[in-house]
């Protein structure tokens, strides 16, 4: 069932779709649009954060809230996303994983076969090869770093493990890219990235379990955290 702050989101989104804010207008002050709403100013603030962070929205100091230029692909795409945008949801789905993917980097260290370790070299060197520079490459570089974490699910060689991971996997590697996205910005966290994956990888390789599971978990925390202070950073745009 859609909550306040889902509805006023999607009235927004409704407003923009259908011509009422054109791509670069100005919406109107908080205060009177939360008015115009019915709604408090805080939940008003929720939704306007959840819209900016997925570039539909783009707030400017000093100048107000502006209808972010993009093309009706990317509008469309983010909005696929919004439904399952909500405070709990980004921890949540990062709780899941260290219970997935800690256990399944555990189990890959001891069962994997020289054809997934190849594999995994393999899009750790394209990580490491393609610095992304634009949200196009971000994307691609998320896609990229999803498929080590799939492979090293399939390296466990579980397979009550691997139906449980392709039962949410699709949601995963959208929040993945997400993630990529809203924190492309964070050049030292690209570059964490890159090292926890091939620690992990090393850890794999040489068959050790702790480290293969420690370095594991010690990337998905990292990342939570990171994401969690740009979300943030956000909010104290509107203090």
């Amino acid at each position: 069932m859609e909550n306040k702050r889902e509805s006023i989101i999607r009235k927004i989104k409704q407003d923009i779709q259908n011509g009422v804010y054109a791509p670069n207008d100005r919406l109107p002050p908080e205060r009177k649009l939360a008015e115009e709403l019915g709604i408090s100013r805080v939940l008003l603030r929720e939704a306007i954060i959840a819209l900016e962070t997925l570039g539909i929205l783009e707030v400017r100091l000093r100048q107000g809230i502006f209808v972010k230029i993009q093309t009706l692909q990317d509008f469309n795409e983010n909005l696929r996303f919004l439904p399952s945008w909500h405070s709990d949801f980004v921890p949540q789905l990062m709780e899941m994983r260290l219970i997935i993917d800690v256990h399944a980097a555990e189990l890959a260290a001891g069962r994997r076969t020289m054809d997934e370790l190849e594999k995994l070299k393999e899009f750790l060197a394209r990580l490491e090869r393609n610095q992304p520079n634009n949200t196009e490459e971000m994307k691609q570089h998320a896609r990229d770093e999803f498929l080590i974490h799939s492979i090293i699910v399939e390296a466990a060689h579980n397979a009550i493990l691997s139906r449980v991971y392709e039962g949410i996997v699709a949601m995963m590697e959208k929040n993945n890219e997400f993630l990529h996205v809203s924190l492309s910005q964070d050049l030292k966290w690209i570059e964490q990235v890159i090292t926890h994956h091939r620690t992990v990888i090393d850890a794999i390789e040489k068959k050790d379990s702790e480290r293969a599971a420690e370095g594991m978990r010690l990337h998905i925390v990292e990342s939570t955290k990171r994401f969690q202070k740009f979300k943030a950073g956000l909010s104290s745009k509107y203090a």
